[in-house]
């Protein structure tokens, strides 16, 4: 990506790596896209390794959405509006790491429809970021969805090794009266 600001210009660095909640492997393909003040400015496509890059401007209020046909689409929010105009530092990195997963069909991802994490500029340090209270509100949320989509994928794939007669798929025998 070109780098879309002049050397004295402040610009926060947005960067991370996308990788699969089973594997922990970077994924490929994954669209991140940048929402600025609800007008879609700009996507890009993670690399085979999982990374991204995108740069972000003082002043605006962002929603980060990360997408793939087969996954369930999770975003973040990163609220820029309150960074002064001549910040102490000339950018700031953020590092957002996302973890996706596969979608299956009829589950209800609707803990997925607010953003994971939202991100906001303190001026009590001059900085910004994450706000840790709505993090850990919706980190235990989506552990019990979790529990239940783990559960949910490995009877999927139980049922699809099944239908393959896929060898070492777990078959119940018939009830002997």
């Amino acid at each position: 990506m070109c780098f879309p600001f002049t050397a004295d210009a402040f610009y926060i660095r947005l960067y991370g790596l996308v990788t699969d909640h089973f594997t922990g492997a970077g994924m490929k393909g994954v669209q991140v896209r940048l929402v600025k003040d609800s007008i879609e400015r700009e996507t890009v496509i993670t690399a085979s390794n999982g990374k991204y890059e995108m740069y972000l401007e003082r002043g605006y209020d962002y929603l980060v959405w990360f997408h793939r046909d087969d996954l369930v689409t999770k975003h973040v929010r990163i609220d820029a509006r309150d960074i002064p105009l001549f910040p102490d530092v000339p950018f700031y990195e953020m590092d957002v790491q996302m973890t996706m997963i596969q979608w299956i069909k009829g589950f209800d991802f609707s803990a997925f429809d607010m953003p994971v994490g939202m991100a906001v500029y303190k001026h009590s340090v001059r900085n910004l970021n994450w706000d840790i209270a709505y993090t850990e509100g919706r980190r235990s949320a989506l552990a019990k969805v979790m529990v239940q989509y783990e559960r949910a994928f490995l009877r999927m794939r139980r049922e699809k090794a099944k239908e393959r007669g896929a060898p070492g798929a777990r078959q119940r025998k018939p009830a002997e009266f």
